[in-house]
């Protein structure tokens, strides 16, 4: 429970928000670089599972970042 009030508290800052967003755009990029960059330089389409996925993945660092950012300001 105490790493879900983390998320929740940094989600609801502003500040650790905006460094959260920031985050997501360098990392949930260089994500979806990797992990559909190469069947898409091979010509293969892109399917509803890659939609999917590419959609979910910027979700992992925003998490990531807010539990991080959570965890240090409430000890």
């Amino acid at each position: 429970m105490r790493h879900l009030r983390a998320i929740k508290c940094s989600i609801e800052d502003r500040n650790t928000r905006f460094v959260a967003y920031w985050v997501t755009v360098v990392v949930g990029s260089c994500l979806i670089a990797i992990n559909q960059g190469i069947p898409l330089l091979l010509g293969e389409p892109m399917t509803l599972g890659r939609w999917i996925s590419a959609c979910i993945t910027p979700v992992v660092p925003f998490l990531v970042s807010c539990h991080g950012q959570g965890m240090k300001k409430t000890g």
